[in-house]
């Protein structure tokens, strides 16, 4: 295995600041020999787990992403300090390069749990799973169909759609100085993988429920890392009307959040809470809780409840939801009156977004909302 493409880490019991610093240096290509250390903990609810261990599989953005990769390395750190576990992760270079990473993984026979995140990693881990039907593997933000495989997904039209209700509230008032009369918002993809397509319906639903002539773009960049690709689609957008964009694109949405800085327009960002990025401009985020359920494999496999199959959470879970943490913008009460009075609706079931832009309108045919 060529050691200049894997890269691993051990949590060695350090603060965190110089779990970064290792991480960084290892990005340089100064990746050395793994090491382990026990780290068990006598006081946690599951016992002294000093010879568990678990491996995590990033998607290609990597650390530093402000999102979807620094929220499961959170999932980890957070495990690590209640149950005591000890952990590696790997940051694959290309989307080619997963399957020969859980293949390693497997292969080392180290590992109680070995975990993956996002669509794009299904593929690989359904092979190499198939290979060690004895070996239990987790992924978040995807589906895998196996006897071995926990995963763990979150309802996106549930977690986009609460902040399409503000685009569509939002686009039509003068009390948001950075909206203009246009009537269209967007929704940017990082790939048109069909869960994260479900978020884009998601969203639309949310903004016609509440304003049905608004127009709604879409587009495709067809990467996460690519944040100058994510800007000139933004910028498009925003020439093109858009005053308020949603994201689902991992690294390419922090170009979008430099699109809304240059364009003084409104920008959504999407799992991490992110408007401390760009507070100015990013009014709010479409939160996706991805720590919490990579915590959760670690949790279930440690206390005997693990099972295999789909588990998808939503608002009604608090995996998914709306957030302005962190926002300069000032959202008036009126409005966030009407957020929270959907939110009770989809968490209560009355309110089920559709998940397919064939379902979008029919559902639009028999949801309307009104004050």
């Amino acid at each position: 295995m060529n050691r200049k493409i894997w890269r691993y880490f051990v949590v060695l019991g350090v603060i965190a600041g110089m779990l970064l610093a290792t991480a960084a240096c290892s990005k340089e290509g100064q990746a050395g020999e793994v090491s382990t250390t026990d780290q068990g903990n006598d006081d946690s609810a599951v016992g002294d787990v000093s010879d568990v261990k678990f491996g995590l599989i990033l998607p290609t953005e990597g650390l530093g992403d402000k999102n979807f990769c620094d929220m499961g390395y959170e999932g980890l750190l957070m495990a690590q300090k209640d149950f005591g576990i000890e952990f590696t992760y790997a940051e694959p270079k290309s989307v080619s390069d997963y399957e020969a990473a859980f293949r390693m993984y497997a292969q080392s026979g180290e590992y109680e749990l070995i975990l993956g995140l996002g669509s794009g990693q299904s593929d690989a881990m359904t092979t190499v799973a198939s290979e060690f039907p004895d070996q239990k593997f987790g992924i978040v933000d995807s589906q895998v169909d196996m006897s071995n495989v926990s995963c763990y997904s979150t309802k996106w039209p549930e977690q986009t759609f609460l902040c399409g209700v503000l685009a569509g509230l939002g686009t039509l008032d003068d009390r948001f100085e950075k909206a203009n009369e246009e009537n269209v918002v967007g929704a940017i993809l990082g790939a048109d993988y069909p869960s994260l397509r479900s978020g884009v319906v998601g969203f639309e639903a949310g903004v016609k429920y509440v304003n049905p002539e608004c127009e709604v773009l879409s587009a495709v960049v067809g990467d996460f890392n690519d944040p100058a690709k994510g800007k000139e689609v933004a910028l498009s957008m925003y020439k093109r009307g858009a005053d308020f964009i949603q994201h689902i694109a991992g690294a390419t949405g922090l170009g979008l959040f430099s699109a809304a800085k240059e364009a003084d327009r409104y920008a959504i960002g999407v799992g991490k809470s992110q408007s401390y990025i760009e507070p100015d401009y990013i009014i709010a985020t479409s939160v996706g809780n991805v720590h919490l359920m990579i915590y959760n494999e670690i949790k279930t496999t440690l206390d005997g409840t693990w099972e295999p199959g789909v588990h998808n959470w939503g608002i009604k879970e608090d995996a998914v939801g709306f957030s302005n943490e962190d926002s300069n913008i000032a959202i008036p009460d009126d409005v966030l009156a009407v957020i929270e009075e959907i939110k009770g609706k989809v968490s209560g079931g009355e309110i089920v977004p559709p998940s397919t832009e064939e379902e979008l309108e029919e559902w639009l045919l028999q949801h309307q909302y009104s004050r």
